[in-house]
This record gives C-alpha cells, structure tokens and sequence, in this order.
C-alpha cells in the first residue's frame, strides 16, 4: 500500500468512527427524550386519574377495591377479575348493572392500576390468594360468582380449587385455557416467543414506546375517567413490570390451575368471542378450548358470540349485554339452586 491509500484510508476511518458516535449520540439523546416523555406523562397521569374505590392493605401492601349494589339475602356477591395487562376499568358499563341485582366488586390485581407491586411471584396460585385475603380483609361477604376475562378465567377457576366453599359460580368470559402454552411443542415454541417481547416490554416501556403505541390505541368506549385509567396503565411502568411478570409466569400458572378442582355441577357460563383474528386452525383450536371449558361442570352453559372479538364484551354494547345476562342467569342458578337455562 503506498503512502496516499494509507491516507485515504485513515481519513475514511476516521469519518466512520465520527459518524458512529454521532449515531450513538442520537440513539443516547432519543432515549434521554424518551425517559423524560415517560416520566412527565407519568406524573400528568397520576394527577389526572381519579378513582371512586378503597386501598386495601393486604399485609405490608395495598390493593385497589371498588364494591357497588347491596348486598342481597341469599344472593352471592358478584367478584370481577380482569385480563392480562388490564385494570378493573374496563368493567365500567358492566359493573353498574351488576349492581342493580346485587353486591359486585372489581379490583386491580397487585403491580396493576391502583394497586401496589407484589412481592410475591405473579402465577395463578399467588394471585387468586392475594384476591381472597383482599376480600376477607376488606370484609366483602361471600359466596361469591366469581367473572374472569381473558387471563382473568385461569385466575378464577384457581380461586374456585383454593376456596371451593366460597364460590357459587363462575363465568369465563372468553377465558384463556389452561392449554394455551402448554401441551405441545408448538404451543411451548410460542410461548418463548411471546415471551422475548414480554422480557423487553419493561425497558421499552421507560423509554416512552409503550406511552406512544398508547396513542394509536382504538377508542375503549369505557367513560372518560375510566378510560383514562386504562390508558394511563397501558403507560406505566408498575403495570408492565406486572404484566411481563404475569405472562412469563403463564406455564406455571397454567400446570396449577389443570389441578384445580371445584365442584362438579358448579353454575358455569362460558362466553366465548369468534373473531380473533387468527387464521382458521387456530381459531378453531381457541372454540374447542371454549368447549373443553364448559365441560368442567354439568350445570353449564356455552355461548358463543359471532362477531365478537375478544375485547368486545366490555367494549361493544350487544356484547356487553351478553356478558351481564350470563353473570345475572349465574347469580339467580346461585341463588335459586335451578340449574341454568
């Protein structure tokens, strides 16, 4: 190499070199900008969101409850769990018209909403004996038909093998299966896939993205100061802490809620949506699921809702409709002792 290559050379080289330290600058200034995004929001959130419940201390922490309606004579009380990521808001049009039957509180689960981070682990078992020393601690009379959404199902059918005495019903509402990581070599490949976006969620989430993605969010049709708390935790860092913990946890939780056992002729209502936007097989594969769910009792209903993507029972008014109609037939087998219609 002569002496004008070697020179040409160094001067590219050192161009390189500037041109990566720039790129690191922009990276370092964009992620500065964005943890300062995050917390401003943050802090603008905290002032903005208003909640009507209690704080509860559970033992060192403390977790949001918010009872409504009267408690009946003979009538169980109405517990409602909500999905993975989601916070007791999106109950908002369904919680008041509980209320009009009967005693019926929402909550946030711990690291969620309102509610102070756990120190426990976040599986199944933790979580449904978190929800009943809230219960017992705030003094919410059982029994209870317990109502879970999404992940809330695996919650509430592990709640129903712990404390089978306490529960008088229960109603899936397009519940997650206790199969859904787990079974198979595919279903598990799946899962630590999912859970590479569930393990980077947290970081993400303090550089700002997860407050930006927010914004592209479609209407929640919730309230406005619920739907505000909603937006507010799909921001939080607290609540992605939670929810990678959560899921993360899932095959764990899955394997203990397979053991739960509650009683066989159990009022059971199985909501299950049609539209989830999977290709066929795997939607087919969620109904069979749905079906599997409804075979747990022999006192149970099934009812599929065409059309209804997986957020529609809390968001879309036929579906919404739905969703209290089969709480209230649970609640009145509960009450009566008929089987359900």
């Amino acid at each position: 190499m002569n002496r004008s290559d070697a020179s040409t050379g160094k001067r590219w080289s050192t161009r390189l070199k500037r041109i990566g330290l720039w790129v690191l600058g922009i990276i370092a200034g964009l992620a500065v900008l964005g943890g300062l995004y995050q917390v401003i929001g943050s802090a603008l959130d905290r002032r903005a969101v208003s909640r009507p419940g209690q704080m509860v201390d559970v033992g060192g922490y403390e977790m949001y409850l918010y009872c409504t309606g009267e408690t009946q004579a003979g009538s169980p009380t109405v517990i409602l769990e909500t999905g993975l990521g989601s916070t007791s808001s999106v109950w908002a049009r369904i919680q008041p018209e509980i209320a009009k039957a009967t005693r019926v509180c929402s909550y946030d689960r711990a690291g969620a909403g309102a509610s102070d981070t756990s120190p426990e682990p976040r599986n199944a078992q933790h979580i449904a004996e978190e929800l009943h020393t809230l219960l017992q601690t705030a003094g919410v009379p059982g029994p209870y038909v317990l109502v879970g959404w999404s992940y809330g199902g695996l919650y509430i059918r592990e709640y129903a093998g712990l404390y089978g005495d306490e529960v008088a019903g229960l109603v899936l509402v397009d519940s997650s299966s206790a199969d859904q990581w787990i079974g198979s070599p595919e279903r598990e490949a799946k899962f630590r896939s999912n859970s590479l976006t569930f393990r980077l969620a947290p970081f993400l989430v303090r550089l700002g993205l997860m407050r930006l993605i927010g914004l592209l969010q479609p209407d929640s049709g919730l309230p406005d100061s619920f739907d505000r708390e909603l937006a507010a935790s799909f921001a939080a860092n607290k609540d992605w802490d939670t929810q990678s913990a959560e899921f993360l946890a899932s095959q764990e939780s899955m394997t203990q809620v397979k053991e739960a056992h509650f009683r066989e002729d159990m009022p059971l209502a199985v909501l299950s949506a049609t539209e989830h936007g999977t290709p066929p097989e795997e939607e087919q594969l969620w109904q069979n699921w749905q079906t599997q769910m409804a075979a747990l009792s022999t006192n149970s209903v099934h009812y599929p809702v065409e059309g209804a993507d997986h957020a529609s029972f809390w968001r879309e008014p036929e579906a919404i409709q739905i969703c209290i109609d089969a709480i209230l037939s649970v609640v009145e087998a509960a009450r009566s002792g008929a089987p359900l219609p």
